[in-house]
């Protein structure tokens, strides 16, 4: 856990970083757009398949390696921009060998949980999890411009590269249990076939990688939503969209904090579609909300505060349902393809909600979203009592 904040928060800034650099070496949106693709896309098309490979392979190693191989790459690029001889390209190149890595690193932590702790403790540690993840994206977001502006952008890529070296010094100390091969020989094209036959044949899975799915895609909703709302309700939208943001920040902090104490375990099924149908029916209050001036602000405010909190006692919960229902054989897969198509929701939802924006107004859209989403969550109830 260590480990994990120190090159999360290391991560947060160097994203901001880059944009920035890109930004004002490039003076092209476009090309800080096509950097930002690289480090999301490859990564979505290698999660289809990398769920096997963590499966079948020692996972200390996984996380460990692509940790180094990261640390590495980001050192060497450091020493590089030293040089002079960083262009464009081999920013792009460094993004994509990044994404690829984290196609790897990031579905195996959840996957190793459960050979780590015991069933009774994975609400809890999904939450201690949760929380060290959260702290270190505000932490990350708030030091990322001052980082820039206090030590220049080369020192900035070296202290990530130092982070990610310092996590897997961390990481070494870990001891994961050995995952056995349910069919031992065989290639690991049929282990991705298996796996993909594992999740179709379970419906209690497919049940919850759909809300997986669902809450990630009305994240990225919820973050078209933001800037426009902010608008609307001031002439200064940069500095609310700010105030905006932190609660989104805060929500998420403070909830699972709270989870840190009271967890869900034994609680998970509730937890996820309760709370799923409480960010709709937030959603659907937000219709009555001033809708200019400060109470609309201060509305708003409380509203993504709450909403953000509710989803990460949702996420809590379908992390723990997953662990719970795939077991250590098929883990990786599983959370692979929850990941992806979790990842993959968000830009989808930004595009959708951006182009229906265009002709209906927030205050109408997001509690007719919100409706939506509920009504999801029911739905996704009764198919999982069933």
């Amino acid at each position: 856990m260590s480990g994990q904040l120190v090159s999360q928060a290391g991560d947060k800034i160097h994203m901001i970083a880059l944009a920035l650099w890109v930004l004002k070496t490039t003076g092209s949106s476009g090309k800080m757009g096509a950097v930002l693709a690289c480090s999301l896309i490859p990564g979505l098309i290698l999660g289809l398949f990398s769920g096997a490979v963590i499966d079948r392979y020692p996972r200390k190693a996984i996380i460990v390696g692509t940790d180094i191989i990261r640390g590495i790459v980001l050192l060497l690029f450091t020493w590089l921009m030293a040089k002079g001889l960083v262009d464009f390209y081999l920013v792009l190149g460094m993004q994509v060998v990044l994404s690829v890595n984290a196609a790897f690193f990031d579905p195996c932590i959840p996957a190793v949980l459960p050979g780590i702790v015991s069933q009774k403790e994975l609400a809890r540690a999904n939450a201690i999890h949760q929380s060290i993840n959260s702290f270190a994206l505000i932490a990350g977001a708030a030091l990322g411009g001052m980082a820039v502006a206090g030590f220049g952008y080369m020192w900035v890529f070296a202290l990530n590269g130092a982070s990610f070296l310092i996590s897997a010094g961390f990481e070494m100390f870990i001891r994961i249990p050995a995952t056995k091969a349910e069919k031992p020989g065989q290639s690991l094209i049929a282990d991705v076939r298996d796996g993909y036959s594992y999740l179709f044949g379970s419906r209690p899975l497919m049940a919850v990688i759909f809300m997986v799915t669902a809450i990630h895609f009305f994240v990225g909703s919820i973050e078209v939503f933001m800037p426009v709302i902010a608008n609307q309700l001031s002439s200064r939208g940069a500095e609310t969209l700010g105030v905006f943001q932190a609660a989104m920040g805060a929500g998420p902090l403070m909830m699972a904090l709270v989870l840190t104490r009271l967890p869900v375990a034994g609680k998970e099924k509730r937890t996820l579609f309760s709370s799923v149908i409480i960010m709709g029916g937030l959603q659907m209050l937000s219709f009555l909300l001033p809708k200019s001036g400060l109470p609309g602000i201060c509305g708003f405010t409380i509203f993504f505060f709450l909403w953000s909190g509710f989803m990460i006692r949702a996420a809590v919960s379908f992390k723990t349902l997953l662990q719970m229902f795939a077991g250590q054989a098929y883990g990786g897969r599983v959370f692979a393809l929850a990941s992806t198509l979790g990842n993959a929701a968000i830009p989808a939802a930004m595009i959708v909600f951006g182009l229906v924006l265009e002709y209906i107004s927030p205050t109408l859209l997001l509690p007719v979203s919100g409706l939506i989403l509920a009504g999801m969550g029911g739905a996704a109830r009764i198919l999982f009592r069933s």
